[in-house]
């Protein structure tokens, strides 16, 4: 665990058990073809409710054009005339990455990992 001092802490006074650890993408810029990898741990704590913690050593990894898909989301504006405010609501067209994108940027995260442990392991040897 990564985490600061604080998080450790409360964690223990909750009696935080382990339940799920997984690395996903947390964020991505299609600007800079860029994706943020992280490691998120979900604990359960003693009063039956879950917390979901991030870990401290996150990369951003470029991925390719291939990997974006468009398609559309519902938006809804606000627009305030005479009768009041009016909501709005329409299509807009939208920026995303499949499952399966997301998947292979996480496992080019963890390959970037193992790389790192393997000449820190050489280096110290």
């Amino acid at each position: 665990m990564i985490f600061s001092f604080r998080t450790q802490k409360y964690l223990q006074e909750m009696q935080a058990v382990l339940i799920d650890s997984k690395y996903k993408v947390f964020q991505v810029d299609f600007e800079n073809m860029k994706a943020y990898v992280n490691k998120q741990d979900v604990y359960k704590k003693r009063n039956g409710k879950t917390c979901c913690v991030e870990h401290h050593f996150g990369k951003w990894i470029s991925f390719s054009k291939e990997d974006v898909s468009y398609g559309m989301k519902k938006h809804t504006s606000y627009d305030s005339s005479v009768h009041g405010l009016e909501e709005i609501k329409s299509l807009r067209a939208a920026k995303y990455l499949k499952p399966e994108a997301k998947q292979k940027i996480v496992e080019k995260y963890l390959e970037q990992l193992n790389q790192t442990a393997i000449k820190t392991i050489i280096n110290n040897v």
